[in-house]
């Protein structure tokens, strides 16, 4: 059930658009100026909007993807321009305990893009249907994406363990 109010449908969706967008790759303060920025443009089209929860994570992912396109041109600029290091940045601060949470989202950050994305619609509760509509798939194709992105991600996970590809016993 979508809230008829728009303060309401921010005050619920808010956060888990956040979360759809770190499960779709982002860092966290990309994914929520991303939200905001799709969450003000849902604001000023409320009224002719009928499926806002699906039409603010698209709006949400394509800000956050442009805006990532253009950090990167000018991190390259810089870099061309010898305004930059390339070797500068210092990522020792990050903490030695990955929680769970964490370790979920650095494993969707390496599934190919079509999958990272049609796994944080799924994760995000959005049925086969919804997903195919958002993203101008069938559904039949939805649903191999995500027994690929699945099937790659238990792949990856027993590889990563020394266990090859077989399930523990």
């Amino acid at each position: 059930m979508v809230p008829t109010d728009f303060d309401e449908f921010f005050r619920l969706d808010f956060a888990r658009l956040v979360a759809f967008l770190r499960k779709a790759g982002f860092g966290r303060l990309e994914a929520e100026d991303a939200a905001a920025e799709a969450m003000a443009c849902a604001y000023q089209s409320w009224a002719t909007l009928t499926r806002p929860r699906g039409w603010v994570r698209k709006a949400a992912y394509r800000s956050a993807v442009n805006t990532a396109m253009r950090n990167r041109e000018r991190i390259e600029r810089a870099i061309a321009g010898g305004w930059s290091d390339a070797g500068s940045r210092d990522d020792s601060g990050q903490c030695a305990i990955i929680e769970e949470k964490h370790e979920v989202l650095r494993r969707l950050a390496r599934l190919p893009e079509r999958q990272r994305l049609v796994m944080a619609y799924h994760l995000d509760g959005f049925d086969h249907a919804e997903i195919a509509e958002l993203l101008d798939m069938s559904a039949p194709n939805v649903r191999s994406t995500l027994r690929h992105a699945r099937e790659r991600l238990k792949r990856e996970y027993f590889e990563e363990r020394g266990g090859g590809t077989d399930e523990p016993q």
